[in-house]
């Protein structure tokens, strides 16, 4: 692995991006939640409004560095920099959201540099039966081309597999530009 061994988890609020990164961190993340001032929104008590940080720590001294974003659109001007040097993104999609699609495509568009070249997967919580083939149908609108899976983010063997996914995606990649 390269690019500082670096994962961003990224959504919109109340995804299970914090969740997901508590699940899998071998060490007590770090996080920055604060009370959330827009229940309408989201029903939750708290939401990140900086970042949270967790890791893994690999068998040869070696971590993945987890990184989780604000998913509030007003917190957009920090999503660059939380990115920046990433080998790759897991996309969390709360499928219980009426505009879980729309969210689909604000993040595609957002981190399009990792999208374009295959570096996110995607991760359907609270979905129904369609929603997967619906998501495949709204990527291929685009032709965005990702890995989709469903996902419960407090499940520690489904966020493994979408890491999974994502590196074997992320360095064949960088094998193929080789």
């Amino acid at each position: 692995m390269n690019r500082e061994n670096k994962i961003i988890f990224i959504g919109p609020m109340g995804a299970g991006k914090s969740t997901a990164i508590t699940t899998i961190s071998d060490d007590p993340p770090v996080t920055t939640e604060a009370k959330n001032s827009n229940k309408k929104l989201v029903n939750k008590a708290t939401t990140t409004v900086a970042m949270d940080y967790g890791r893994i720590l690999l068998n040869n001294d070696e971590n993945i560095n987890l990184y989780g974003i604000p998913g509030q659109d007003h917190f957009r001007f920090v999503w660059p920099i939380i990115a920046k040097g990433a080998l790759g993104a897991i996309l969390l999609l709360d499928c219980s959201q009426i505009n879980w699609k729309q969210q689909l495509l604000v993040f595609m568009e957002a981190f399009n540099q990792l999208a374009s070249t295959g570096r996110i997967a995607i991760a359907l919580n609270r979905n129904q039966i369609n929603d997967t083939e619906e998501c495949f149908s709204t990527l291929l609108e685009e032709n965005i081309f990702a890995p989709v899976f469903n996902a419960d983010p407090r499940n520690r063997d489904d966020i493994l597999l979408l890491l999974e996914a994502l590196i074997a995606n992320a360095e064949s990649e960088v094998f193929l530009d080789e």
